[in-house]
């Protein structure tokens, strides 16, 4: 039985213009990133950006959400959505950030999560 969750992806898929814009915006934040114009990247558009597509290469590349790398590749994309519906929301405290998961996906998250600081 599929969750919740899973139902919602499936809804939300993205074509291929939008994959390749995806694809484009986060390309063109590394070179911002790398010629050091950080500042000028919108971090929450790219999050969702590179979200969509991990979400993307999970469903192309028949990859179970539920073992295996799938699982991973599926909390990395949930985590860039996290990061970016969090940016688009009133930003939390210091104190009150959740702590980081550990483990490879808690490493993938905090690669990507460093990516965007």
């Amino acid at each position: 039985m599929a969750s919740e969750e899973t139902q919602n992806k499936a809804t939300t898929e993205q074509s291929s213009s939008e994959l390749l814009a995806s694809a484009k915006l986060v390309a063109d934040a590394a070179q911002s990133t790398l010629r050091n114009e950080s500042d000028k990247v919108d971090k929450a558009k790219v999050a969702g950006a590179a979200g969509d597509l991990l979400d993307a290469a999970g469903k192309y590349g028949k990859l179970d959400e539920q073992k295996g790398v799938g699982q991973y590749v599926d909390k990395a994309a949930d985590y860039l959505h996290g990061y970016k519906d969090k940016a688009a929301a009133p930003s939390q405290s210091e104190d009150s950030k959740p702590q980081e998961g550990g483990g490879l996906a808690g490493g993938i998250a905090n690669l990507a999560g460093g990516f965007f600081k």
